[in-house]
Formats: structure tokens, C-alpha cells, sequence
């Protein structure tokens, strides 16, 4: 069954609306959380308390900027090709590098996380052509025997925007998504071990 414009077009006022209002709710977090941990990291000397208040903060800020980039890319979809190279900057470093620094105090949140990242990393072909987005756009911009990947992404990009391709489809967005819930499941399992990590609330 085919899913109309006006379908598609409700669809995404409907997620750019929820992101809007859960953005606004992120950022008081983070900005209140961020403070608390830059205060606690002074006090902080246990090198395992240490290891979680990082990891920790790195999820709060990740988790933000995924929201924003996410924000948008549905709001401002002319400009998608900015938005998505970095949501795949962060989509990177969140599936390849963020868990090598989950320590093994945190064995549990780490399969956790690793679980709720299963469905992205079972999509070769999506991490693929997210470590080439990585390594040579974003990174690096590299120009190979002749192969400008910068400019083949903006001209795929164009193409993409004229021949009336919503965001909504683009697995860099859908994934995305996916790595938020992901975020969610270790920072939820950081709080329960390590509850000083939150701020208190009056």
C-alpha cells in the first residue's frame, strides 16, 4: 500500500512537532546536567566513578546533538546534506566508539547498549557507507585517484531533494532514531548504578 504526499507530509510535521518539544525538554536537562557533572568531576577521584561520570556526560551531549540534527533535518530538509553528514559523524562515533570506553564495572549496561545498537550494526551495507561518510566526507573531505567524494555527496544530495525524496526514508534518519533508544538504555543503567550522576531536584 502507497503512503500519499499528504500522508508523508503529516507524518513528518507530526515528528518535527514531537521533536520540537522533546528537544526543548532535552535541553534543560542537559544544560543542568552538564553543570552538575562539571562540578562533580571535582570531587570525583575513584577511577571507576570517573570512567561513568565521562561516559555519562558524553551520552547527555550526544544525545543532544543527535536531537538537534534531527530537529533539522525534518524542519529545514533543503539543507539535509548538512545535517545528515554530521548526524553520520555522530552515528559513527556512537555504534564504533562508544563502547570500546564502557569499562567492565558497567558490564551490564554495556550489553544492554550493545543489544539496542543490534538492529543498526545487523545493516552492513548502512555501516559501510557510514564509516566512507566518516573517513571521507566529513573527516577527512578526500580527494582519491580522481574521486571527489565531497562533491558526490552534495550532488547525490541535490538529486535526491529534485527527484522529491523525503528525509523521512533516509536510513541515516531512521538509524538515528534507533541510536537515540540506545543512548537511552546506557544512560538509564549509568543513573541506576551511579544515581550521584543526576543532578538532585528541588
Amino acid at each position: 500500500m502507497s503512503v500519499s504526499d499528504e500522508e508523508v507530509a503529516m507524518m513528518i510535521a507530526q515528528r518535527t512537532s514531537a521533536l520540537r518539544a522533546e528537544l526543548e525538554r532535552t535541553r534543560a536537562d542537559y544544560e543542568q546536567i552538564m553543570v552538575h557533572l562539571s562540578v562533580l568531576s571535582a570531587t570525583v577521584a575513584d577511577p571507576m566513578k570517573r570512567r561513568a561520570l565521562e561516559l555519562f556526560a558524553t551520552v547527555v551531549a550526544t544525545d543532544y546533538e543527535l536531537k538537534v540534527l534531527l530537529l533539522r533535518e525534518f524542519s529545514d530538509p533543503a539543507d539535509r546534506e548538512v545535517w545528515e553528514k554530521y548526524l553520520a559523524l555522530l552515528l559513527w562515533m556512537v555504534i564504533d566508539e562508544l563502547p570500546t570506553r564502557i569499562g567492565g564495572d558497567l558490564r551490564s549496561a554495556g550489553r544492554a547498549f550493545k543489544a539496542a545498537l543490534k538492529p543498526v550494526k545487523a545493516d552492513s551495507e548502512f555501516i559501510r557507507n557510514l564509516s566512507e561518510i566518516r573517513n571521507r566526507i566529513v573527516a577527512h573531505r578526500d580527494l582519491i585517484a580522481g574521486d571527489h567524494w565531497l562533491a558526490q555527496w552534495h550532488l547525490s544530495a541535490i538529486a535526491n531533494k529534485h527527484n522529491r525524496r523525503t528525509v523521512a526514508g533516509n536510513k541515516i534518519v531512521t538509524h538515528a532514531l534507533t541510536v537515540l533508544d540506545a543512548l537511552k538504555v546506557l544512560g538509564t543503567a549509568l543513573r541506576r548504578q551511579y544515581p550521584e550522576l543526576l543532578p538532585t531536584r528541588d
